[in-house]
């Protein structure tokens, strides 16, 4: 995934109601960006590390840059903007990047599923012809190399796993694909000590089916690469 227009640096100034941030541009101008990001961003958002910006070019719109990247003080590149996650995944999976989902076929994006109607992320057939479900999750809090998910008590995470196993339940094929967009983060685990109800459930859902993998990426100001699978442990 190649960002489509060059990054504009900035340094952080403060992230405030979920989805703004004050950043200083180089030129010295001080300006408010979109933050599409829901979680707590620990260790993401702290005032003075550089981050970059895309422009979306429309000056129409309310805020035009949007956050993308951040430096943390370890050095370490975060992608923040968590709507890259299903889009990088979309590329690992394309080019059979992690073993065990080589073969599927016939992705699809954003399809309906389950007796609730929500969405599932991808959507495919595997080689044993079986229905795929695949819900991507971001991954960028770090303590560490040992990356967690979620950054802070996400019902609707838990209700995610619920789905999926519904999905094993009937017969078909269901997975969480955490992506990781943290460059230093070199293994992923539920974290216990921030919502304990859904490690809980990654236990009980891998228990009946669902399977766990997780993502390592290679991220620079001008793209991130999905690059290989690192471990998920529970």
């Amino acid at each position: 995934m190649l960002f489509h227009n060059p990054l504009r640096q900035a340094v952080l100034i403060k992230r405030y109601k979920r989805f703004l941030a004050d950043v200083k541009l180089e030129n010295g101008d001080i300006i408010t960006v979109h933050c599409p990001n829901t979680g707590a961003m620990t260790g993401c958002a702290e005032p003075s590390m550089r981050v970059w910006l895309s422009d979306s070019a429309n000056p129409k719109r309310k805020y035009r840059y949007t956050w993308e990247l951040v430096e943390d003080f370890a050095g370490h590149l975060i992608c923040v903007n968590t709507h890259r996650a299903n889009q990088i995944a979309g590329e690992a999976l394309d080019h059979n990047l992690l073993a065990p989902l080589q073969g599927v076929q016939n992705l699809r994006a954003e399809q309906k599923y389950g007796y609730d109607n929500r969405r599932i992320d991808w959507f495919g057939i595997d080689s044993q012809q079986r229905h795929t479900f695949i819900e991507v999750k971001s991954v960028t809090l770090a303590t560490h190399n040992q990356g967690y998910f979620p950054d802070t008590v996400s019902k609707r995470a838990l209700e995610h796993l619920r789905s999926l196993q519904d999905m094993v339940t009937d017969g078909h094929r269901a997975l969480v694909l955490y992506t990781v967009l943290h460059s230093g983060i070199e293994q992923v685990s539920a974290a216990d000590h921030i919502d304990p109800k859904y490690a809980d459930a990654c236990r009980a859902a891998r228990e009946v089916g669902v399977e766990f993998y997780a993502l390592g990426c290679k991220l620079t100001p001008t793209g991130i690469s999905p690059l290989r699978e690192l471990p998920v442990l529970m």
